[in-house]
């Protein structure tokens, strides 16, 4: 099989296609790899001059993508999924250090969240049967009014997690609310792709993008110019005559973008629309927001805020951005009216008319 590479153009090929030939290129070329993880498509795109640079990167960070997605992954066999199994024994569990700094810096975006971030709610999650949509058979049922009120009211949150460690300097998690099930579907994504940045940067590899079903961040430059995004509109999911694209937006190196939305991953039951983005307050799919986009330059950051601004909707989003350290973001609410920071109203190219207000700076 022949396969043409053409500067400035993103290739979509399988890895044992890929860049086969290991002479260093003339110019600057860019190579683009495909993987599923995490539960979504992810792409890799890498510029560079030499072939197997790019080959080498895009193997270790397969690899490092499949055993995140295994470890991290809640009811999988991983090292979190058989730490939810102890959890509920209020007994301390060792966990990895790796597994103990994830906790650790949920620990913190949770608290400045005031809660609406909470990978502590993994039993509403799977309630909700949200793990279940990378099984093909499967058929959704609405989960009971009874059985989501019972875990909201015991209140499972990341303040119930103690993190330690013992003379050893082995890492403990202990629980002190058997309903604590950990899940870090809005926050391993992007803590991943972190990771993945470092095993780019140990090739010598300075100018890349890596996507995550739309979250991505990037380092360095595409043929000396910004990466140029462009933001999904909502709309275009239910009326498929409306733009695709909402905005667009020049990424400068070591910035991330993540979307929270309600249009990508979602149930229809009983004509109503029931989106996976769960409200811990309540137990129910967050209400009055369609999608929030966060530039940020720490990707993990941006996957959690994301979440916590969604559910805290207008009249809350600048007072827990600005508690989270984000400055940049984009909102639109369920009536499709578009909310811009105003440092996010300086980045942003708008490609649509719908009405646009700027958050209050003392909101």
């Amino acid at each position: 099989m022949a396969i043409k590479i053409h500067p400035g153009q993103l290739l979509f090929v399988s890895l044992l296609t890929l860049l086969v030939s290991c002479q260093p290129a003339p110019g600057p070329q860019l190579y683009q790899q495909q993987l599923f993880a995490f539960g979504t498509l992810i792409d890799i795109s890498i510029v560079t001059r030499n072939s197997q640079q790019a080959q080498d990167a895009i193997s270790e960070i397969s690899s490092e993508f499949d055993r995140l997605h295994l470890q991290w992954h809640p009811w999988k066999g991983g090292e979190l999924a058989q730490v939810n199994q102890q959890l509920a024994l209020l007994k301390p569990v060792a966990i990895s250090n790796e597994l103990a700094e994830l906790i650790k810096q949920s620990q913190t975006l949770s608290q400045q969240s005031e809660g609406l971030f909470n990978p502590a709610i993994g039993q509403l999650i799977r309630l909700w049967q949200f793990d279940q949509l990378e099984n093909d058979n499967f058929q959704f049922h609405l989960p009971s009014p009874k059985a989501i009120q019972s875990i909201v009211d015991r209140k499972p949150e990341m303040a119930n997690l103690k993190v330690f460690k013992n003379t050893a300097n082995k890492s403990f998690v202990q629980s002190d609310n058997p309903a604590v099930i950990l899940d870090f579907g809005a926050f391993a994504k992007g803590v991943a792709i972190e990771k993945m940045l470092t095993i780019l940067k140990a090739h010598h590899i300075d100018n890349a993008l890596i996507n995550a079903g739309g979250d991505l961040k990037v380092t360095g430059s595409k043929n000396q110019q910004p990466w140029r995004i462009g933001i999904k509109n909502p709309q275009n999911a239910q009326d498929p005559s409306q733009p695709a694209i909402l905005a667009a937006i020049q990424l400068n190196s070591g910035e991330a973008l993540f979307t929270s939305g309600d249009y990508e991953r979602f149930f229809i039951a009983n004509g109503r629309h029931y989106h996976h983005i769960i409200d811990p307050r309540n137990g129910y799919p967050g209400q009055g927001v369609r999608a929030v986009t966060i530039l940020d330059t720490d990707a993990g950051r941006a996957d959690a805020a994301a979440t916590a601004i969604f559910l805290a909707g207008p009249e809350k989003a600048m007072n827990i951005a600005r508690k989270m350290g984000v400055t940049h973001l984009l909102l639109i609410d369920s009536d499709n009216h578009i909310y811009l920071s105003p440092a996010m109203a300086k980045r942003l190219e708008l490609l649509t008319e719908n009405s646009t207000s700027i958050f209050s700076t003392h909101d």
